[in-house]
């Protein structure tokens, strides 16, 4: 480990670099199952070390799973076709049926958009920070824009990951009902990066744990 005094004599985007290394390392030693930590490698350098999700460009992450035609058109499971019927009746419209005219004022300390008992404020001051109201106001606000992004990004990993069950999945009536929560978890991200953008007005950047997890389970 390098003395706390050498870390902060660094200039900062080397000192980053050390910490992203250390980060990478200490989810390693939490591992304890190997074939685990070998499969995980690959995602943790994409995206703890080389911060693959950050870049500004789109990511490509390897799959490594079949896609299953069915040729024969039968409807095996009955059961998987009468939940597919339910979820084409039910679809719903974030466009029209969320009342996209409803004033938000992420700063408006009488309708806070995230509870503030729940924002970690008691960390800052075990940190020495007290904050003015004025102060809480914008870290909640900015909290809850980071916390939305990531439900967001996790959003377009249920997508992809929705997706491949699809074509994973051997049986036609389990591809029609997969095709539906595909459709669904797009309708997820449509939302919230909609409400993040015209709402909040921010919009951050996919943490690189959460990346790391995605990146693992496509290409698992």
């Amino acid at each position: 480990m390098i003395p706390e005094s050498s870390m902060r004599s660094m200039p900062a985007p080397a000192r980053r670099r050390v910490q992203d290394v250390f980060d990478a390392m200490k989810v390693a030693t939490r591992v304890e199952n190997k074939k685990v930590l070998v499969g995980l490698a690959p995602s943790v350098a994409r995206g703890l070390l080389l911060k693959e999700g950050k870049q500004g460009e789109p990511v490509g992450m390897r799959a490594s799973h079949d896609a299953w035609f069915d040729f024969r058109y039968q409807g095996d499971f009955p059961e998987m076709y009468d939940l597919y019927r339910r979820a084409v009746e039910n679809q719903w419209d974030g466009d029209r049926q969320l009342d996209w005219s409803t004033d938000v004022d992420p700063r408006n300390p009488e309708r806070p958009v995230f509870p503030i008992e729940l924002v970690p404020l008691e960390g800052l001051r075990a940190h020495g920070i007290r904050l003015t109201p004025d102060e809480q106001m914008r870290f909640v606000h900015d909290f809850s824009s980071w916390l939305l992004s990531q439900f967001m990004h996790g959003e377009q990993g249920a997508l992809y990951a929705s997706a491949q069950v699809t074509e994973s999945v051997q049986w036609l009536d389990g591809k029609f009902y997969g095709a539906t929560q595909v459709m669904d978890e797009a309708r997820h991200l449509e939302v919230f990066l909609r409400y993040l953008e015209s709402k909040l007005g921010k919009l951050y950047q996919v943490n690189d744990n959460l990346f790391t997890i995605m990146d693992a389970l496509m290409r698992d």
